[in-house]
């Protein structure tokens, strides 16, 4: 393990409760102080979900609960209990009670696995955009295990490369940052690919959030793959992650650029593109947050200049004022 791997290691309570836990196990992507940051925030998703339990989000199943939904007209066979007396007293006809049902969630993360995610600045010194794609899973994974939800990892590098199936329990949560740890980005991500295997994969309506550079050859279908989970009712959250060096190109006169898929060089006086630089990328970000919002989805542009526990904060506080 490297000294900067070491720095970020942390011990990661197993037993419910986060921080105050009998045990632990170093942690990549989890430092403990974070974990008590972490304990305060929720999240939940914005759209209607599936479950097999009894949860606190809203469910497309029909029940008993606290959260009234609507009405229907009697039919027979219905429990008489359910009829609402005060309507039919009004209007002698008899109407039955609706309420939502409450479900636990099921919230997929994928991470882009490819070689393009490595990139940790020219001088290689600071963290790289799968660090930070990792940590806001990881934060987003442990506060989907600590409410008791499902959490499941995937891997987009060549296609689907590896899938942790939903569970809900720390216990898991714990084999999914060891999953995520043991990870080394290369190739492709080949994203399109990866969404079509996942989706014949998981059938219940949930959140799926992508960690990403959105660096693919076909943008298009990479978004066509993403309509497949908003269609089946399903949440898409995009988290674009970019490195600071790719918002703004570094101050130096002259650079090497290399393509970190398929090993291209070339070498550029940094000062004659940068214009052509920042159009193109503005293109790029405008295509990208067009291509998510045009079809319902939640895109979040996150630079690695920003900590990621900020980045979550500004996210998930945006998010319950809007919901």
């Amino acid at each position: 393990m490297s000294a900067r791997e070491q720095e970020s290691s942390a011990a990661l309570p197993a037993g419910q409760g986060g921080a105050d836990g009998d045990s632990g196990v170093l942690g990549k992507f989890l430092r403990l102080e974070e974990l008590r940051w972490l304990r305060d925030l929720f999240f939940a998703s914005r759209r209607i979900v599936e479950g097999q339990y009894a949860g606190r989000h809203c469910s497309s199943m029909r029940g008993h609960s606290v959260e009234f939904s609507d009405y229907r007209q009697y039919m027979p066979g219905d429990e008489l209990g359910d009829i609402d007396w005060k309507i039919f007293g009004r209007s002698d006809r008899l109407f039955i009670k609706l309420f939502e049902q409450q479900s636990d969630m099921t919230v997929n993360l994928m991470v882009d696995g490819s070689a393009s995610m490595t990139y940790a600045g020219h001088q290689g010194k600071g963290h790289s955009k799968f660090d930070h794609a990792c940590r806001m899973a990881a934060a987003i994974g442990f506060l989907t295990a600590k409410q008791q939800d499902k959490v499941s990892f995937c891997l987009a590098q060549n296609g689907l490369s590896s899938f942790l199936p939903a569970r809900g329990d720390l216990r898991h949560f714990v084999q999914l940052l060891r999953t995520m740890e043991a990870v080394r980005p290369g190739g492709k991500a080949d994203l399109a690919d990866a969404l079509h295997q996942l989706a014949s994969m998981i059938n219940r309506r949930g959140v799926l959030i992508v960690f990403t550079d959105l660096l693919e050859d076909d943008l298009s279908a990479v978004f066509d793959a993403l309509s497949i989970f908003m269609h089946r009712g399903g949440e898409v959250i995009i988290f674009h992650v970019l490195h600071a060096e790719e918002m703004r190109l570094p101050d130096v006169a002259d650079a090497m650029f290399i393509d970190s898929e398929d090993g291209g060089r070339i070498r550029l006086n940094v000062t004659d593109i940068r214009s052509a630089y920042d159009e193109k990328l503005q293109h790029f970000l405008a295509r990208c947050s067009a291509g998510c919002r045009g079809r319902g989805m939640d895109y979040n542009l996150v630079p690695t200049s920003q900590h990621y526990t900020e980045a979550l904060s500004e996210y998930l506080f945006k998010r319950a004022s809007i919901a």
